[in-house]
């Protein structure tokens, strides 16, 4: 059923940058005249902010963002269809959703921006950052298949078990485990590129 669901927040993201591209198309000879020169194009009364195309794509980009951050929250924190929706392709769903939704409400503007709008989207654009942040931090924390996260002792735990697998079972040598899982000392290439879990660790 996760495949299932998967597939279709995958069809659900090419539908929308599909659609997204075809709008941009449309309206692109409106976009690209200088403000002043827009009341004469024929479609301003469609394409400006409280037009009824400039209207609705800024509903959109708004319901886009509240789904994406409603639907996350509800499955992480209160475990809202745990069997039918998987964390982290969730995960990818919602960075995909409020990110797409800060681009639809960007051409709600018609790229137009002054007094309470520019606080209001250069405030949205710092959320935008401040997600891409959270998930490079996110990348950065072990976790299990099903995306629960794993503790310090867990890891370690894990670790240990693995060298001592590695010694049981395939008889490797005492100096080549270092070098495997990524904790060699020294001046080595193992040494250089562990990452900044392994290092932790040590």
């Amino acid at each position: 059923m996760a495949r299932t669901v998967h597939t279709l927040f995958i069809g659900t993201m090419s539908a929308i940058v599909m659609v997204t591209a075809y709008l941009t198309y449309v309206g692109w000879s409106y976009y690209q005249l200088p403000i002043e020169e827009r009341f004469y194009h024929p479609q301003h009364n469609w394409f400006k902010p409280s037009g009824a195309y400039g209207h609705g794509i800024g509903i959109l980009g708004t319901f886009l963002i509240l789904f994406g951050v409603v639907i996350y929250i509800a499955r992480k924190r209160y475990n809202f269809m745990t069997k039918q929706l998987r964390l982290k392709y969730l995960l990818e769903f919602h960075i995909f959703l409020c990110t797409l939704g800060p681009i639809l409400i960007l051409f709600h503007t018609a790229f137009k921006f002054g007094g309470l709008v520019s606080v209001a989207f250069w405030s949205m654009v710092a959320v935008v950052a401040s997600g891409v942040i959270g998930r490079f931090i996110y990348i950065q924390i072990p976790r299990t298949v099903e995306g629960r996260e794993l503790s310090l002792n867990e890891v370690k735990g894990m670790r240990s078990q693995l060298v001592e697998n590695l010694k049981q079972s395939v008889g490797l040598d005492e100096q080549l485990i270092p070098l495997i899982v990524g904790t060699a000392d020294g001046d080595g290439a193992a040494a250089k590129h562990r990452s900044f879990i392994v290092r932790y660790l040590d």
